[in-house]
């Protein structure tokens, strides 16, 4: 019988403090899209992000995880995180939904093979 392989949640440390990312629903995915599709957009025509849209990023990073800390925190200069992890972070949380569906896929497949 195949092991079931276990995906650790992705993980933040802000504060000194590590954040697991909880389930996301699907209106916080969508605020995320919102948000991705329009920084996206001006990447593609200017390569840098608005301010806004730097604000929003971070407000956004703190819904996927819960609003488990704020704004504030994540950006604190001692303890949240620096200007590119707080750019990567959001980037990262694409990583994590197509990782949770490689798995829920391989699941299938497993169960499909084992007549389940």
């Amino acid at each position: 019988m195949a092991k079931k392989e276990v995906k650790e949640k992705k993980r933040i440390i802000v504060g000194n403090k590590e954040y697991g990312m909880p389930k996301m629903d699907a209106d916080t995915y969508m605020h995320y899209l919102e948000v991705r599709d329009g920084i996206m957009e001006t990447e593609n025509k200017s390569g840098l992000y608005t301010r806004k849209q730097f604000s929003d990023m971070m407000e956004c990073i703190c819904e996927v995880y819960g609003n488990q800390f704020t704004v504030e925190e994540l950006k604190d200069r001692d303890t949240g995180l620096s200007v590119g992890g707080i750019v990567m972070e959001f980037a990262s949380i694409d990583v994590a939904i197509a990782d949770e569906v490689n798995a829920k896929v391989r699941n299938m497949q497993e169960n499909f093979t084992n007549g389940k």
